[in-house]
């Protein structure tokens, strides 16, 4: 299987991270828009259509995350299979400068030049993406500051701009190549995976239910036949309420 990329399609129009155009669906909706949309315009079986998001990170809610879904389309069988990733190596992050040093800082902290910046908002004079240029960057703020007190700046997002994000991009595409390398039982179509698991691993020492998995519940994407497949092993004390509480 090759893949060949679609680029008659301004893919801007599903939402922008730079706010010129609000996202109106969910992560996974949208991934999947950009699938079909990938078959549509490819005349092809298969599109695959991928979609970014940055929130807070899932552990203790006050870092940024990355989160990548991968979607491939079967045009075919019309069915989707989802893949995801997560990751805190991201540099994500929004300033308001007011001076020349506190810009400096600032790209330092965002990797720049080797991951570009946005200077200002949308609707300002001055706004502009996709900077990876520290002179002219930097000629610009000066400028700026002699005009306003404080000036926006933000990391550029886009993937082909920002190698970490890149990273964990790959790492999603390495679990949809996973997916589907694992075809249904029931019905042979490929994406069978973990679709939930279910808590409650008993505790090694004394017996009782963790909140680990005791269970993994596989479901096909195609013909939603399940198996819910138990976890063998028992969980170690450390993760046990009352034996560590």
């Amino acid at each position: 299987m090759c893949i060949e990329s679609i680029s008659s399609y301004d893919t801007d129009h599903f939402g922008t991270f730079s706010r010129e155009v609000a996202r109106t669906g969910s992560a996974h909706d949208t991934a999947l828009s950009k699938a079909k949309l990938a078959c549509a315009l490819g005349g092809v079986r298969y599109g695959l259509g991928s979609e970014g998001s940055f929130g807070r990170d899932p552990h203790l809610g006050w870092m940024p995350w990355d989160y990548e879904i991968l979607c491939l389309w079967d045009a075919e069988l019309q069915y989707p299979v989802y893949a995801l990733a997560g990751s805190g190596a991201t540099n994500y992050a929004q300033l308001e400068v007011d001076s020349l040093e506190g810009a400096e800082t600032f790209m330092q902290r965002a990797r720049f030049p080797e991951h570009a910046l946005i200077l200002g908002r949308p609707g300002e004079n001055w706004f502009r993406k996709g900077i990876r240029e520290r002179d002219w960057l930097l000629a610009q703020l000066e400028w700026l500051l002699t005009r306003a007190p404080k000036i926006w700046l933000e990391t550029d997002m886009r993937a082909h701009l920002n190698p970490m994000r890149q990273t964990v991009i790959r790492d999603a595409a390495a679990q949809l190549a996973k997916r589907l390398s694992s075809h249904c039982p029931s019905c042979q179509a490929r994406g069978f995976a973990v679709a939930r698991s279910e808590p409650g691993l008993l505790c090694v020492d004394c017996g009782l239910s963790t909140p680990l998995a005791a269970a993994h519940i596989w479901v096909c994407p195609a013909c939603q036949h399940k198996e819910r497949h138990p976890v063998t092993q028992l969980a170690s004390a450390g993760h046990c309420e009352q034996c560590n509480p």
